[in-house]
């Protein structure tokens, strides 16, 4: 009876997921180049006020696609100011593992899985989790918690398990944040949450 019930509560959940999923990738996929460009550029502008960024001598940025908030030009400023940028790659489709990797320029990212780029990866560029100071994650949808509604692979839920949360910034634009979005126990917050028109420190809601 509890195998059932569990199988219930996870298909509802499912099913919430999606629809919320479907809802904001439309609103998403509205916004015209130039808006993308505008905002992801004032989202940058305030990442750099954040004092774990200005701090970290290692960031992790997701290579951006569709109309995702842009993040080539937030690498590029990145490397150009002495920090090590790291990005997520994947060995294959398929893969159950998310695995950080040294980027020395967008043009390294010369790889596709899933139809997002990445770089090669070998022993020599991985870079362990411990090492990255702040993650940059991406969603389709956030809420004032930090709680994320992704593309529903898991990816980076896997991969930020043990992550300190105050190292994970969420970014997105603003209308992708609401006041709440369904999750289950193995979905992970982020810490603080940056959009075009403001920072949000959802870990420091969560314990008031």
């Amino acid at each position: 009876m509890k195998v059932m019930r569990g199988k219930f509560v996870n298909d509802l959940l499912e099913s919430e997921k999606r629809k919320v999923r479907y809802e904001f990738l439309t609103l998403r996929n509205r916004l015209d180049a130039l808006n993308i460009s505008s905002y992801s550029g004032m989202i940058f502008a305030k990442i750099c006020e954040l004092p774990v960024y200005q701090k970290a001598k290692t960031v992790m940025f997701y290579l951006s696609y569709g109309s995702e908030v842009l993040t080539d030009p937030m690498i590029t400023s990145s490397i150009g100011s002495g920090k090590s940028v790291v990005v997520p790659a994947i060995a294959s489709p398929g893969d159950a593992q998310m695995t950080a990797v040294k980027l020395s320029n967008i043009e390294a990212a010369n790889q596709f899985v899933y139809g997002v780029r990445q770089p090669e990866i070998d022993e020599e560029n991985v870079v362990a989790k411990e090492d990255i100071d702040v993650v940059f994650v991406p969603a389709i949808v956030f809420d004032v918690n930090g709680y994320r509604t992704g593309y529903g692979k898991g990816y980076y839920d896997r991969w930020l398990k043990g992550v300190p949360v105050e190292k994970t910034v969420g970014i997105a634009f603003d209308f992708q944040v609401a006041d709440k979005v369904p999750f289950g126990e193995f979905d992970l917050p982020v810490g603080t949450i940056v959009t075009e028109k403001r920072i949000i420190y959802a870990n420091k809601i969560k314990k008031n």
